[in-house]
């Protein structure tokens, strides 16, 4: 008798709501019930409003459930199923991702299971919606920073995916499918959460005296900042030999060199939470959310990492420590196509710099145009420098174009790579090889200055077949020749601003925020979600 009651229910139901395409084909007695509650409850409503606050993809949500009779997806009248027990985990653990639970209105599901699990079903298809968005192509708005949903630039269905989960498909799997494909994101987001897994996201902040100016409090204030920041236990604080180890591997953490002095920027990651270190790893998962696949091969530049990778199929074929523009004269964020290199280049010096440096140099000395081996042009016409009255030059009217001849004593070293840009920036050698044994290397105009030249132009050379071999490059130098060395197949080059990487270990790293980019994102995109 039951099962003919159930029936009939079942077949009125389907008669009522016009379940023209079998939708409650399937469903448990107890599914369908729910539904018609949800219905009753949700069928009218037009946005989904909690606190004054409307629900990000409230109208998507609701448009979805109506078009689906309401049929629940995350719970049964007895609280979240399997789905929904899923997601709330994953929700919980979106740190993970470099996001943060309230993102997805975590605090709001957790109410909402103690009081109304109608609710519940509703607030967790929205964060669905969000959190399969976010994953795929971000949540930060690069232009207004801050943050948004991004529901039209995903080439997927929201709507066929949510359909999946309610049809028995993994969430969690679901989500995490649409996670960038970059093999430095993948490794970064392995080390966010092995981070998490180590340390608590503590906001303590410290105040590190400079060492100078007291050694004893500097070095007293490092281990209470140590502690707090979950490095040190309080027994091993008393052990001055595990105090230090410590602050070695925290330097190591922060991409510092690892000597246990508290110079500038050892004392400033110690001021720093711990929570501010995972904004910087949520912002670099984000930047690479917005990027479009890779080519095969490209030089990629980390400003803040001070390094350059040569990739060609997801292997790093070399790897160089840089200088970078010092905070004055930032190196700019840009992409562009790697064309040709200069062997033994002559540097034409920017206005910005002649009309300034150079201008002051020549003031002082006479001679001092030819100890640089720089010549003077005004007008297309060269000019003997010694004939020209520099104190009465300004920098208003500098009307004088410098050029340094190629050789040794250049500026720009024995060659320099091409890859025309708006901005004028190049990677180049140097003759300042000492500033690249600095752990911090921003001292540059904004230029890229590259430590062993040579072997990246080598393997250039090598993986596109040039017709110069790469034993003959050191030829063309030693003779100083200026040679420009044209690719066949130009590729790309990234000049980026990420201050979060991690190794092939996926042990992360922390870089300094060295022209402080990134607390615009954090401020108006991550903070506002902290409870």
């Amino acid at each position: 008798m039951r099962c003919i009651l159930i029936l009939l229910l079942f077949v009125t139901l389907s008669s009522c709501s016009g379940d023209k395409d079998g939708l409650f084909e399937g469903l448990s007695e107890e599914e369908i019930d729910l539904s018609e509650t949800l219905k009753e409850k949700f069928g009218e409503t037009e946005n989904l409003i909690y606190a004054n606050d409307t629900l990000l993809a409230s109208k998507e949500v609701l448009t979805y459930y109506k078009e689906n009779e309401f049929i629940p997806i995350w719970t049964t009248s007895e609280g979240l199923n399997e789905s929904g027990t899923e997601f709330v985990q994953l929700i919980n653990e979106s740190y993970k991702f470099g996001f943060l639970p309230e993102m997805f209105n975590a605090s709001l599901i957790k109410q909402t299971l103690d009081s109304s699990l109608l609710d519940t079903e509703l607030i967790l298809s929205n964060a669905f919606f969000l959190f399969d968005t976010h994953i795929s192509v971000g949540c930060v708005d690069s232009s207004t920073y801050s943050y948004v949903w991004k529901k039209d630039k995903i080439t997927y269905s929201l709507t066929d995916e949510l359909t999946t989960i309610r049809k028995g498909d993994k969430v969690r799997e679901t989500i995490l499918a649409h996670q960038p494909d970059f093999w430095e994101y993948r490794q970064l987001q392995k080390g966010l959460s092995n981070f998490l897994d180590s340390f608590d996201l503590d906001t303590n902040h410290y105040v590190i005296p400079a060492i100078k100016e007291d050694s004893l409090n500097c070095y007293l204030t490092a281990k209470t900042a140590l502690q707090g920041h979950d490095f040190l236990s309080e027994k091993a604080a008393t052990d001055d030999t595990l105090f230090l180890n410590q602050l070695k591997k925290f330097q190591e953490l922060n991409g510092l060199k690892p000597d246990a002095v508290i110079g500038k920027w050892t004392g400033r990651a110690l001021e720093k939470s711990n929570l501010d270190r995972f904004y910087q790893a949520a912002l670099s998962l984000e930047k690479w959310r917005w990027h479009t696949p890779r080519p095969s091969r490209y030089i990629r530049v980390n400003s803040p990492e001070f390094y350059l990778y040569y990739v060609d199929s997801a292997q790093t074929l070399s790897k160089h420590r840089v200088v970078v523009g010092a905070y004055a004269t930032q190196t700019p964020e840009f992409q562009a196509q790697m064309q040709r290199m200069v062997t033994n280049p002559f540097w034409h010096v920017p206005y910005s710099i002649s009309s300034t440096e150079i201008l002051v140099g020549a003031r002082k000395d006479t001679s001092y145009f030819n100890k640089r081996g720089y010549k003077v042009f005004k007008g297309g016409a060269e000019v003997d420098p010694k004939n020209v009255d520099w104190k009465a030059v300004k920098e208003n009217n500098f009307q004088y174009r410098i050029r340094q001849e190629g050789g040794g004593g250049n500026s720009l070293g024995r060659i320099k790579f091409l890859f025309p840009n708006e901005h004028s920036v190049f990677i180049h050698d140097t003759p300042s090889k000492s500033l690249f044994g600095n752990d911090v290397r921003a001292y540059s105009h904004g230029c890229v200055r590259l430590q062993d030249p040579f072997d990246l132009a080598k393997k250039i050379l090598a993986t596109e077949n040039h017709k110069m071999l790469p034993d003959e490059l050191d030829s063309v130098v030693k003779r100083g020749q200026q040679k420009v060395l044209e690719l066949s197949e130009p590729f790309a080059v990234y000049i980026e601003y990420f201050t979060a990487s991690a190794d092939s270990n996926d042990a992360i790293i922390f870089h300094p925020d060295i022209y402080g980019r990134d607390e615009k994102y954090i401020k108006r995109a991550y903070k506002p979600f902290v409870r």
